[in-house]
């Protein structure tokens, strides 16, 4: 799945917004991969909170289905990983 539109940069936390246990990580230039357990107990739960700061529609869609695929990748064992630029 591709960002054409930059929602995730404007949704991401600050790399030094300490409240932020895993989405600040995120790499704009590399890979970035989660396991299960960080899918689980780090990775939906602050992704779930995106909501609440999403403008359009659009950008809820845009989560629900990172978030499906998340789901995803917990429930069949796999990895999510976001590649940078």
């Amino acid at each position: 799945m591709v960002d054409r539109d930059g929602y995730l940069g404007d949704l991401r936390p600050d790399l030094d917004d300490s409240s932020s246990p895993c989405l600040r990580f995120i790499d704009w230039y590399d890979y970035t991969i989660f396991n299960n357990l960080q899918i689980e107990h780090q990775f939906l739960p602050e992704w779930r909170s995106l909501y609440d700061r999403a403008k359009t529609q659009e950008v809820k869609e845009f989560l629900g289905q990172i978030e499906a695929l998340a789901q995803r990748c917990l429930e069949e064992r796999l990895y999510l990983s976001f590649v940078g630029d």
